[in-house]
């Protein structure tokens, strides 16, 4: 049949009628809306579902640009590993400074922990093994032979080759075996401040280099704590840091320690960074093997033995410097 007839009263009152064509449109808008919202609740639930996750992911992103754009540190550490990415010398030198700075950090933060009981030897462990944790995460690993040599009731002089800056790590890594082990150091690292009083309340040991008598002095007090507390001072005896293949020649000052103390002397052999290049400016990945030698007594010598001890000495640890070394750099890669 027709459809109704409709009658539109306009704004002066009359009466408008509509078409026939209008009147049928009209008629079934009503249905039209109906259809269309029969159509929207019946959506599949994944829809819904991806858009509410779209919805969220944006709400993260714009979270997480916020966080970016008003952190400093967070700007630095991207930068850093994009010219990371990009150059192997920005690379080398970004390695080099975290580390040290993260070393840094380690042992200035619990200060007010240390003055419980200053100048005990133990209070660099924990920041110790905080400090191998993170340059582990760079790449570098250590592994530790020849504990069965150690014997925390024996004072002593503990050798070790030096190689880097970051000899600091390697050291804290060996606290957790010694125990009772100090490095000797320049005195000039005293000055650094907070990390020369942060040094000086976990034991370390500072000398003169410039002034002979004054480092002889202090060296016959350590010789003191030796016997009596049994100490272990861990010392360079090269007198300072090289990446070469021969050890530098050995000063003697750590072997008349010893004999003054009538110590036992006990070399660590450290093999070499092959991960790390100083000279083309690489820092890469790698493993480095420390192995713990033997000790050898010193009782019953005197200060004319000291040549014949330090030569004894340094061809045992060029040896086992060689012999590690190779088999360190099947496990590293300085790139």
């Amino acid at each position: 049949p027709p459809p109704p007839r409709f009658r539109c009263r306009g704004r002066s009152g009359s009466a408008n009628r509509l078409s026939p064509q209008s009147a049928a449109v009209t008629g079934w808008l009503p249905h039209l809306g109906k259809n269309v919202n029969n159509q929207e609740r019946s959506l599949p639930t994944t829809t819904r579902t991806v858009s509410t996750m779209a919805t969220l992911m944006e709400g993260i992103i714009m979270a997480t640009m916020n966080v970016f754009l008003n952190s400093l540190t967070l700007q630095v550490l991207v930068a850093l590993l994009v010219g990371s990415l990009l150059s192997t010398t920005f690379k080398y030198h970004a390695k080099l400074f975290i580390i040290l700075l993260m070393s840094f950090l380690v042992l200035v933060v619990p200060i007010p922990l240390f003055l419980f009981k200053p100048r005990w030897p133990l209070n660099a462990l924990v920041p110790g093994i905080v400090a191998c944790l993170f340059i582990r995460a760079f790449g570098v690993e250590y592994e530790i032979r020849g504990q069965e040599h150690i014997n925390v009731r024996n004072g002593g002089v503990v050798l070790l080759n030096h190689q880097s800056a970051i000899d600091i790590v390697m050291l804290s890594r060996l606290l957790r075996e010694f125990r009772n082990i100090v490095p000797v150091v320049k005195k000039e690292l005293f000055y650094v401040l907070p990390f020369g009083i942060a040094s000086y309340l976990v034991g370390v040991v500072f000398i003169d280099r410039q002034n002979s008598a004054s480092a002889k002095d202090v060296m016959k007090r350590e010789a003191v704590a030796i016997t009596k507390d049994h100490l272990k001072l861990a010392i360079f005896p090269e007198g300072g840091r090289h990446d070469n293949d021969t050890l530098l020649p050995f000063k003697k000052g750590a072997f008349h320690v010893a004999v003054d103390a009538q110590s036992v002397i006990q070399p660590v052999v450290v093999s070499k960074y092959h991960f790390l290049d100083h000279k083309r400016k690489l820092f890469g990945r790698g493993r480095v093997i420390v192995n713990i030698l033997p000790e050898i007594p010193t009782k019953g010598m005197t200060k004319a033995d000291v040549n014949a001890l330090t030569e004894r000495c340094q061809k045992l640890m060029q040896s086992e410097f060689d012999t590690l070394s190779a088999e360190a750099k099947q496990y590293c890669h300085a790139s």
